[in-house]
């Protein structure tokens, strides 16, 4: 019993790392950060995967698209380590991580648990994003930009999208952990 939820957990990663990079060809391109719906299936991974699971899942993505890869919103590569997006990419693993950590100690799962968990999550992958691009932008391209320019471009014109993905992401994963339970 132990070997086949093993198979089956190895199964949802490999699933849902590719819903990952098919998110990030799903998209509106905006200057510095395309809207995608990578945020979406990442939130979908750590809201509806043990937490092992969505970080196996969202790392794989990360390492895919390192290898060069073009599965990240603006391709590929080890060079996308010097990108000011690249932050994002780093949330994403440690959001879904944690969002699956967070519900698993969690007797009861509610619509409101899951709603809270994917706020969690999309704050998580927001202050490791808006660091990690300060970081990049203003030390290793030494553009100075401000707190506030980075939060106008990288925060502001997304929060209507991530509202959506964030209610879209509980709504769906309430729907499915009990059909995903099944097959257990």
């Amino acid at each position: 019993m132990k070997r086949r939820n093993l198979i089956f957990n190895i199964a949802l990663a490999g699933l849902f790392c590719a819903l990952i990079c098919v998110g990030s060809y799903i998209k509106i391109p905006i200057p510095n950060l395309p809207i995608t719906m990578q945020t979406f299936f990442v939130l979908m991974t750590g809201l509806v995967l043990p937490w092992k699971t969505a970080f196996f899942s969202s790392f794989s993505f990360m390492v895919l698209g390192l290898m060069g890869l073009p599965v990240f919103t603006s391709g590929g590569g080890i060079g996308y380590v010097f990108m000011p997006s690249f932050g994002y990419v780093i949330g994403f693993v440690v959001a879904s991580t944690v969002m699956g950590l967070v519900l698993s100690k969690v007797k009861k799962i509610s619509f409101l648990i899951l709603l809270a968990a994917a706020l969690l999550g999309i704050a998580i992958i927001y202050v490791i994003g808006i660091a990690y691009f300060a970081l990049i932008a203003n030390v290793y391209n030494g553009q100075g930009r401000s707190f506030v320019w980075i939060l106008q471009s990288t925060v502001i014109p997304f929060i209507p999208k991530e509202i959506i993905s964030v209610f879209a992401a509980a709504l769906v994963s309430y729907k499915l952990r009990p059909l995903i339970a099944k097959f257990k």
